[in-house]
């Protein structure tokens, strides 16, 4: 069966139905995400692994009790954000997710809107400068919507902040982006990509 073109309701169907290759299709199609995502709040690689395990293992011994309201997608990202700081925080005595954010390195993430748009900059300097100045929310919600493709009402349930805010985090944060990032750095060709990319 060609999983990837079922719908998410018929494929979480047939994982509610104890269909282990259903099951397996969705840990392929979305663990490599999860793993990336985890780098936002840890560099603990063997964490990572053991929160998504935690989070795959929960969802099959629950499957005939689970609801997926939205997209599996978005189940699995909100699951795994929940684990992932109630265990960095256990280990670390972080009080808020801003505490997280500390050693984050996002320059690899954005880095790939440029690559995968054939984007390069004299220098990943600049792209450094201008994520740095960003705020951490803005650069999650930047994330998610981008490199991850969420809605903004899912960002917005995925991170507690109301739909308006997530809209004007973004906002925000793509207006520093090409403040910094500026049409010099650009031909013009290439800058008019990088923003229809962002917008």
């Amino acid at each position: 069966m060609e999983f990837h073109t079922l719908k998410d309701v018929e494929l979480w169907q047939l994982v509610a139905n104890g269909d282990q290759k259903a099951f397996d299709h969705i840990y392929l199609s979305h663990s490599k995400d999860l793993y990336k995502y985890g780098f936002r709040f840890t560099q603990d690689t063997e964490l990572i692994k053991d929160v998504i395990q935690d989070v795959f293992i929960h969802i099959w011994e629950s499957r005939n009790m689970l609801f997926i309201q939205k997209s599996i997608k978005f189940y699995l990202f909100s699951a795994f954000r929940r684990d992932i700081i109630k265990r960095v925080s256990a280990a670390c005595n972080y009080e808020s997710i801003e505490d997280y954010h500390f050693k984050i390195s996002w320059e690899v993430s954005f880095q790939e809107i440029l690559e995968e748009n054939q984007i390069s900059l004299d220098s990943t300097h600049k792209l450094s400068r201008a994520i740095d100045a960003l705020p951490l929310r803005q650069k999650e919600a930047i994330y998610l919507r981008y490199l991850q493709g969420l809605t903004y009402d899912e960002i917005s349930e995925l991170m507690g902040v109301q739909i308006p805010s997530i809209y004007n985090l973004i906002f925000k944060g793509i207006k520093s982006l090409k403040a910094v990032l500026a049409p010099s750095d650009f031909s013009t060709k290439v800058l008019v990509l990088f923003l229809f990319f962002l917008f």
